[in-house]
């Protein structure tokens, strides 16, 4: 990076540690949420970002040149659609225009499916694999041009999700482990020696400031949910035998300040789950983490508090979830093209259909804007 898209990252950093990132979550939860937006395909193979007015149950898809995975509204009301690994090509649509404007990794790599903005806004993160060179990096882009700055390494393979943390200063990257090169596809070409982690980066300089890793190596990392205390949950997915073994569990979480610990789960209770779980979303109130499992067609839900599983609500391929804080409950899509409201507690949760799209495939993660 030359000097001044370094003091670009600087500022942002400084920038959001003066407006303090409390302030403006604080602004986000006053306006209240219109709509939905994710990735989607339907029946014959197309693939678009769709938006979603959540009241009327109105739907716009934008038609893009590639499968879509995890999704970010900007402040000029375009949205990113970042590529479904391995993708050499993420999209920012305009809805009101229909039009789309490409986003193209850089040589010798390929997006990982995720992204962020700084602290301010102005310097876009993306989770890319440098698979010639074995190693992950965040490729770093001005927001709104999207020219390509630098990059920083993410100290593991296979960086997936990432997120600013509240002090407007921190990333943490979800280094899934797995070798992955796109001559071979969506292979995974190291599951012997598959080494996950949590990691903490430096915003502003990309030096690593911590790094987690759980004690079976064969929990990918792929998940992450922050909450504004700066606490953080993970859904994993296991990539060793579940014909010999079932992991010890499939979601974890890092209390602000406290070491990365998996909540706790019996080998019955975690069976059905197939090894994998997809998206979180949590309910403060109520300290509760809801985590999908597609492969295992239910939504789980979990006490922080308590450090353990609670119970599990049946849905066909459950993939995103998002919670809406007004109404106190979590909003869930499934393979059968709905959208469905979950309400629960300690004890159980119940599911209620919101809205139906019988030729939609959604994809594994929702955001409300």
């Amino acid at each position: 990076m030359n000097r001044r898209q370094f003091l670009l990252l600087a500022t942002a950093g400084a920038i959001g540690s003066a407006l303090g990132v409390s302030t403006l979550m604080k602004r986000a939860v006053a306006a209240t949420p219109q709509h939905l937006f994710s990735a989607t395909d339907n029946p014959a193979g197309g693939h678009f970002l769709t938006r979603l007015d959540i009241s009327n149950g109105q739907m716009q898809s934008v038609a893009v040149p590639m499968r879509g995975h995890a999704v970010l509204p900007l402040a000029d009301g375009k949205v990113l659609m970042f590529g479904r690994r391995p993708a050499f090509e993420s999209v920012a649509v305009e809805f009101g225009e229909g039009s789309t404007t490409p986003i193209k990794a850089e040589a010798g790599r390929h997006f990982d499916g995720h992204g962020c903005l700084s602290a301010n806004g102005d310097v876009l993160f993306t989770s890319e694999n440098a698979y010639d060179a074995k190693r992950g990096v965040l490729g770093i882009r001005d927001s709104k041009t999207f020219q390509h700055l630098g990059e920083y390494d993410t100290h593991g393979l296979d960086p997936h999700d990432i997120h600013l943390m509240p002090d407007g200063k921190t990333l943490v990257v979800a280094n899934g482990g797995i070798e992955q090169h796109p001559d071979f596809g969506r292979r995974k070409l190291n599951l012997d020696t598959m080494q996950p982690s949590l990691v903490y980066l430096d915003a502003a300089t990309g030096q690593k400031i911590d790094e987690y890793r759980l004690p079976d190596h064969h929990l990918s990392i792929r998940h992450l949910l922050v909450t504004p205390t700066g606490d953080v949950g993970v859904a994993l997915q296991y990539e060793g035998d579940l014909y010999r073994t079932q992991p010890a569990s499939l979601v974890a979480w890092q209390a602000s300040g406290s070491d990365l610990k998996l909540l706790d789960i019996s080998r019955e209770a975690i069976a059905p789950f197939n090894g994998y779980m997809a998206d979180l979303a949590y309910d403060a109130a109520q300290d509760i983490l809801a985590v999908t499992s597609p492969r295992g067609h239910h939504v789980t839900f979990w006490s922080v508090r308590e450090q353990r599983f609670l119970h599990a609500t049946p849905l066909p391929e459950p993939s995103g979830i998002a919670f809406q804080p007004e109404q106190g409950a979590f909003l869930v899509s499934d393979a059968s093209g709905n959208l469905n409201t979950l309400s629960t507690n300690q004890q159980q949760a119940s599911a209620s259909l919101l809205h139906q799209f019988p030729d939609r495939l959604w994809d594994n993660h929702l955001v409300i804007s």
